[in-house]
């Protein structure tokens, strides 16, 4: 039965299933005064004892052994959860820097296939964190684990596996993963003919497309195509051509949608340190934030891309201060009439108002809080912006006056599957937001496999 102790903070819980799909039993895993209790239910597994891990990465799929590389049954589970970095398997309970934290007690089957095991753990949490549990995976093996060989425990092969996720129902209302340990995922646009969305990779510049309600992306365009080493901010246009900003490359490219060539690139000067970071299509042109650089760049959408790129607007002669060595502009939207763009700057928590007209810059005030770490912007209907804030895992609702001149937040969105979101597409229904884990490039190893989540805000 379920542990009669008092949560005294997150719950997380995974349904264990056997490589071929069925339900084979249940793990909760409560945040309790001690630490966190690790309860387990399992059935139909033979008699005796059987390791019991958590593993490191979010997927119950075929993949590579960790050990041997050979595709084994749950190998997309990753090896041994290790906070630590202990790089050492051994006794459940020893600190994390010496052994894994994903070490737990084994699970005893009794002749009637049935086995149960409440154990507590001071290493691992269920709360954010570098030791949290969220997300990963929780498996049994066939074997019993010797607490001493690596990496393993000599505990044979995976038998059930279950991604734990919160015990309470969240956001979350689908999952799309990516595959490859080195994408760190960072803008994403919709093709509204289609209903499919790209996804592009801030570390090797792919771009994968997404087919709408797909589990899974495709690779659409290889990274080191002309003119781009990073993917950010990317939107397609009415001719189904995808615009990417390419960060601190400094270029700008165009892609066909239906090949994937490149047509056409566009680099800020050689003069100016640049990173050109998010587009927004508007009225005949193209906008594009410098976060380096305080530049508003522009480019008229022309049908061979042979337009020039052009410095459209000095930020450095309005209102706006840039912060150096840190990420200033970075979203942007568009009214729907191309009278104003919204941006945000991330360091400073501000949103901007620029007229297009009089190229005039007023700050968007917001009431009762700042909107720091804002990243993606995503304009629902006239007066509702949802500003994703990567570091805060947050997404912030806010309720604009018409004029855009003010602004309330009015609802912050949160859950324990958003890891360092980065920016967000609107779908009939909701948002998919992109998981960009861009702080684990420099505190790794991320949580994989990488991830764009569906959301329903609600009303």
């Amino acid at each position: 039965m379920p542990s009669a102790s008092t949560p005294t903070g997150p719950v997380a819980v995974a349904a264990l299933v056997t490589p071929t799909g069925n339900p084979a039993g249940k793990a909760t895993l409560t945040t309790v005064q001690a630490g966190v209790e690790i309860f387990v239910e399992a059935q139909g597994l033979t008699p005796g004892s059987h390791g019991l891990h958590v593993h490191a990465n979010g997927a119950c799929a075929p993949g590579p052994d960790p050990a041997t590389g050979q595709i084994v049954s749950f190998g997309a589970a990753g090896g041994h959860f290790d906070p630590g970095v202990s790089h050492n398997h051994g006794q459940p309970g020893q600190p994390m820097a010496e052994v894994h934290g994903g070490d737990i007690r084994s699970l005893q089957v009794g002749p009637d296939g049935k086995a149960s095991l409440r154990f507590i753990s001071q290493e691992l949490t269920v709360a954010p964190g570098r030791a949290s549990v969220m997300g990963r995976t929780i498996v049994v093996h066939a074997d019993p684990d010797d607490y001493v060989s690596d990496p393993a425990g000599n505990s044979g092969a995976r038998l059930l596996c279950g991604v734990l996720g919160p015990s309470a129902p969240g956001l979350v209302k689908a999952r799309t993963t990516l595959e490859g340990s080195q994408v760190f995922p960072e803008g994403i646009a919709l093709d509204a003919r289609s209903g499919a969305a790209y996804v592009g990779s801030s570390a090797t510049g792919d771009i994968f497309r997404i087919p709408k309600g797909a589990e899974k992306a495709e690779l659409f365009q290889a990274g080191g195509s002309p003119g781009r080493q990073g993917a950010f901010g990317m939107k397609v246009d009415e001719q189904g051509r995808l615009w990417v900003a390419g960060g601190p490359s400094g270029t700008l490219a165009l892609v066909d949608g239906a090949g994937g060539g490149t047509l056409a690139v566009w680099k800020a000067p050689a003069s100016r340190l640049s990173f050109l970071n998010d587009v927004v299509l508007s009225r005949g042109y193209v906008y594009i934030t410098d976060s380096f650089n305080p530049v508003i760049y522009r480019v008229r959408n022309a049908p061979g891309g042979a337009a020039p790129l052009e410095p459209w607007l000095d930020l450095s002669n309005t209102a706006v201060r840039y912060v150096p060595n840190e990420v200033n502009m970075n979203g942007i939207v568009a009214s729907e009439d191309g009278r104003y763009l919204l941006t945000i700057q991330m360091v400073t928590g501000q949103l901007w108002r620029i007229d297009t007209q009089t190229r005039a810059v007023a700050e968007v005030r917001i009431e009762g809080a700042d909107l720091k770490n804002g990243d993606g912007l995503v304009l629902l209907d006239p007066t509702s912006l949802y500003v994703v804030r990567n570091a805060s895992n947050e997404i912030a609702r806010v309720r604009l006056d018409p004029t855009w001149s003010t602004g309330r937040i009015e609802q912050r969105l949160t859950d324990p599957r958003l890891h360092y979101p980065t920016t967000a597409a609107a779908i009939p229904g909701g948002l998919m937001v992109v998981n960009g884990q861009l702080d684990k490039q420099k505190t790794p190893p991320p949580l994989l496999p990488f991830d764009v989540v569906t959301i329903a805000p609600g009303p």
